[in-house]
């Protein structure tokens, strides 16, 4: 985890969450693009928060996450990666110090690095970004590509992340950052796109974030 500068309060996976840290946790593995040290895709906004409260767990921390006020996934009535949804009302305690998914403002603000360029890090996306023009078509390992200023990769490509952040309905999401299939006008620092919360697709991953503390 990278501590963000400023007065922000949160510290940020250095990379996108990978396939090995997804299957530790999970126990499997649902990407389309396998490799240990690729990002994890085909993962719903559901899967990222039922992954987050037992990564929580099993670290000891407390989990954000509650479904009906209940932190325990066991609770929840949900089977990650069928493309279901999480029945229930979903919140977040943010005084927790267990791990969540950035906001899109946590996310434009890190993904920035406290610098002034178009994509995250630099103002030509080849050096940061895996996206239509380079990608071949699929994922690459993390890390490939030059950091942002605040040590933060693949913040303009390779996958897109889920936000916390709802798009008018709570079962409709925000995702920041570009793709490997997107073209290089959708991989700028300021991009959101939005999907069904149950969705899973090629090009959807996440990272995580928690508090400084």
């Amino acid at each position: 985890m990278v501590s963000i500068p400023g007065m922000v309060g949160y510290s940020m996976l250095n990379t996108e969450v990978t396939q090995k840290l997804y299957t530790s946790v999970m126990g499997s593995n649902p990407s389309y693009y396998k490799g240990d040290n690729n990002p994890v895709e085909k993962v719903s906004w559901y899967d990222a928060i039922y992954f987050c409260n037992k990564l929580s767990k099993k670290l000891g921390c407390t989990p954000v996450y509650a479904v009906d006020g209940k932190t325990d996934v066991a609770t929840w009535n949900y089977t990650p990666h069928n493309g279901n949804s999480i029945r229930g009302k979903v919140t977040q305690n943010t005084k927790a110090n267990g791990f969540r998914l950035p906001t899109e403002e946590d996310w434009e603000y890190a993904a920035r690095g406290g610098q002034g360029y178009t994509y995250s890090g630099s103002n030509n996306l080849d050096e940061v970004g895996w996206y239509e023009d380079n990608s071949r078509g699929r994922t690459h390992p993390v890390a490939q590509k030059k950091p942002n200023g605040y040590g933060l990769y693949d913040m303009s490509g390779n996958v897109c992340e889920w936000c916390w952040d709802s798009f008018y309905y709570d079962n409709s999401r925000y995702g920041c950052d570009g793709s490997w299939d997107y073209d290089g006008r959708h991989c700028v620092v300021d991009y959101r796109s939005y999907n069904y919360a149950y969705y899973q697709g090629s090009y959807l991953g996440f990272r995580i974030v928690c508090s400084a503390e």
